[in-house]
């Protein structure tokens, strides 16, 4: 009797890597329900012309207690005596509303360029991230606008434009950008120059048959394929337009440096089309365009390679192969499995959860690293 006791309060010891393994990975399927349905219900709610209303789990805690004893049974025969182990779990969580300053500025402010390049390079395909990510191609004042509004063919022919010879692609280089006029040899080795150059980032360099200073300025160029290995560059920055043609001799798109000559004032801007990223509020607020047009039975395909899938769709009833549903204001809405040919929804969601993630602050969402427990 006294080893089977032993045996009952040593049993649940060795099986409790296996129970919380098993209620980790519950509780991460209960976040991605949570998670999931909150993106669709807010897509709907942009719809709707409604407001958006933000909440994340901060915490799920687990409560383990694990128990052994012994009882009595009259009906057995084995004297009567049975050995009793338990493992019981009782789960909390934290949710935290993130309707807050931080996170409001957050949904409000463009998308970084560098995440551009960072989505792009991860193959997510170019149409799509320019569908989705881009608000309006511009020309600037006294040029042509082409918003991305749903079902513009004018935008999809812009982002075919674009695409038809290739990738986009991407490069880094040190812009170097000069300061003041050339000077001569005498002029370089001048005082003031040489305190000039104390200052970080100011370098002297040969410049023709004299010299110039130049301040070394970090820079990032979107490269369009233009067929026969020509690239047109244009320069990625943080403010509006965040994408814009550039004017530089050279070829951004290969070099390491490049300098930038002297413009004389009033010269006239470089002539091409501003890009302007949206903000991750504006992504939703047109999946609900999106999603208003396809009820209306007017859906929007793109163009990927040879194949035309939707944007976006929820479907009212279940799709032939579904991947999820979700209940808004008691009715069902259904979310298919991917499918690269015809339906880049779970893609647009899957992106769109990272952006909003990524709007998230630590210091917003309530959390605890305690882990109860009880013998």
């Amino acid at each position: 009797m006294i080893r089977a006791l032993l045996l009952a309060l040593l049993l649940p010891g060795c099986s409790l890597s296996g129970v919380i393994g098993t209620h980790s990975v519950d509780y991460n399927h209960s976040v991605e329900q949570a998670a999931d349905t909150l993106l669709v219900v807010n897509i709907l709610r942009a719809r709707d012309g409604a407001p958006l209303h933000f909440t994340t789990i901060g915490a799920i805690h687990g409560a383990f207690t694990v128990s052994a004893g012994i009882g009595y049974d009259l009906t057995a025969v084995n004297n009567g005596v049975q050995p009793a182990g338990l493992v019981a779990s009782n789960p909390s969580f934290d949710i935290g509303p993130l309707d807050r300053q931080e996170f409001a500025r957050g949904l409000l402010r463009p998308i970084d360029p560098a995440l551009f390049r960072l989505l792009s390079d991860h193959g997510l395909p170019d149409p799509l991230l320019l569908h989705l990510l881009v608000s309006r191609f511009d020309e600037g004042p006294g040029g042509r606008a082409i918003p991305n509004e749903p079902g513009n063919p004018d935008f999809a022919a812009a982002v075919e434009a674009l695409t038809r010879h290739g990738r986009l692609q991407f490069n880094g280089y040190t812009r170097l950008i000069p300061l003041g006029p050339r000077l001569t040899a005498a002029q370089a080795a001048a005082p003031e120059i040489l305190s000039d150059l104390r200052q970080p980032g100011v370098s002297l360099r040969p410049d023709g048959p004299g010299w110039r200073l130049y301040r070394p300025v970090g820079q990032l160029a979107l490269c369009i394929a233009e067929g026969d290995g020509r690239y047109r560059a244009l320069a990625m920055d943080n403010e509006a337009p965040q994408v814009s043609p550039m004017n530089q001799e050279g070829d951004p798109c290969t070099a390491e440096e490049v300098v930038d000559h002297p413009m004389p004032p009033g010269r006239a801007a470089v002539a091409g089309r501003g890009w302007y990223l949206r903000s991750v509020e504006e992504v939703l607020r047109h999946l609900g365009a999106l999603q208003r047009r396809e009820e209306a039975g007017q859906p929007v395909r793109i163009r990927i390679g040879e194949a035309t899938p939707r944007l976006f769709r929820l479907w009212p009833s279940p799709p032939p192969r579904p991947r999820l549903a979700v209940a808004y204001r008691g009715t069902s809405w259904w979310v298919a499995e991917q499918d690269p040919r015809e339906d880049l929804t779970l893609s647009v969601l899957a992106l769109t959860a990272q952006l909003l993630n990524l709007q998230k602050s630590a210091g917003e969402i309530p959390s605890t690293g305690t882990l109860r427990l009880v013998r």
